[in-house]
């Protein structure tokens, strides 16, 4: 079969990326042929072959809805002429493009995977979001042949896939278990650890809150920060503010190929974030299949606690709580037993319930059927 897949981007270190980067591997090593179409993130275009995938990156032109706008996909896509095109939402010009196509060339199986809604803040955005519904919920149920999502909390609070469920199959995101694993922690100070882009929805400043309470009590230990993003230089002063400057290790990027090593080295892996924008939450699931504990927050109709089972892989606490969050932090650092156990169950379930492998096994057999 002929594969593309339409999404945001591709070399991302992001969870949409990861994920797609690992169904277009099995979908080859299944023998299908896969493409991808999506932005280049600059105002450049390329076409290449990367591990057996055609990689077609589009200039971007603008953003809207967090979600980049580039040329039109529709000449690429008659080009390939595939015989599926996996979807990810949300991506609203790259939606646009699919279901036209779709409405023009009705042989052509629609697969999406439904990552997350589109969050609005502020009034720009909500009625921007409220206008996308218009197109959104009916080319869902009358274009899309199945729907994936990737917890059941996410269906529960989704308006659009409770609206397609009888379209939907929970499908989770998969975590490479042979590369994130568990290891000997070489480190003499105690590390806790956050993953992620540096933006709003992470939470990050209610952790250097955390952390001053933390410093407070007269806890010795360090955060390291792995990750970029527009909110840096505001978290630099923030941190500084708080008198946690020296707590607090901004790494910016770590290369693919170090950050497992990074992972075992920490002690708690942190998740902090505030609002639904956090779908999943990759990077816990790696901490977890490195079998480190993880805290995170009990964001109502999230898939993040879906993951993050409270009480066994790790603490789930209230978001925006910096008291919450610390108390978290100083019960596991005082109880090391409590922090071992909860970290062997979260490699268990990783290796249980989110093997890669496995996952895309369930993707090949939707693409399939």
């Amino acid at each position: 079969m002929k594969i593309v897949h339409v999404t945001k981007y591709f070399s991302g270190s992001g969870g949409i990326e990861s994920y797609t980067r690992s169904a277009c591997k099995a979908a080859i090593r299944a023998g299908h042929k896969v493409s991808i179409i999506c932005s280049s993130g600059t105002k450049k275009y390329s076409r290449r072959l990367e591990q057996g995938m055609e990689i077609i990156e589009l200039p971007e032109l603008a953003t809207a809805m967090n979600a980049p706008i580039t040329n039109p996909m529709i000449k690429f896509l008659e080009s390939l002429r595939p015989d599926i095109i996996h979807l990810h939402i949300p991506n609203p010009w790259a939606e646009l493009n699919v279901f036209l196509y779709k409405i023009i060339h009705r042989k052509t199986k629609i697969i999406a995977t439904y990552h997350s809604d589109v969050v609005p803040y502020g009034p720009i955005m909500n009625l921007a979001s409220s206008l996308r519904f218009f197109y959104l919920l009916p080319s869902m149920n009358f274009l899309c042949d199945k729907i994936i999502a990737t917890s059941p909390n996410y269906v529960a609070g989704s308006l659009a896939l409770r609206m397609s469920k009888g379209k939907v199959h929970i499908i989770p995101i998969g975590v490479d278990i042979e590369k994130f694993k568990p290891g000997k922690n070489t480190g003499r100070v105690f590390t806790f650890l956050f993953v992620g882009r540096l933006i709003p929805y992470k939470g990050l400043d209610v952790l250097i809150k955390a952390c001053g309470i933390l410093k407070g009590s007269g806890k010795r230990f360090i955060v390291n920060v792995v990750g970029d993003g527009k909110l840096y230089k505001n978290l630099l002063l923030s941190a500084a503010r708080a008198g946690v400057k020296d707590r607090i290790k901004f790494m910016r990027k770590v290369g693919d190929s170090w950050l497992p090593s990074v992972y075992r080295k920490s002690d708690v892996f942190i998740l902090p974030s505030l609002y639904r924008s956090e779908a999943f939450g990759l990077a816990q699931l790696e901490a977890m299949a490195s079998g480190k504990p993880v805290i995170s927050t009990e964001i109502k109709n999230s898939g993040v606690s879906f993951v993050n089972e409270n009480g066994v892989t790790g603490i789930v606490v209230k978001p925006n709580d910096e008291i919450s969050l610390a108390n978290a932090m100083m019960k596991l650092m005082d109880d090391k037993k409590l922090r071992l156990k909860m970290g062997a169950s979260a490699r268990k379930r990783a290796e249980k319930v989110f093997d890669e492998k496995n996952i895309s096994k369930r993707i090949l057999k939707i693409y399939e059927y």
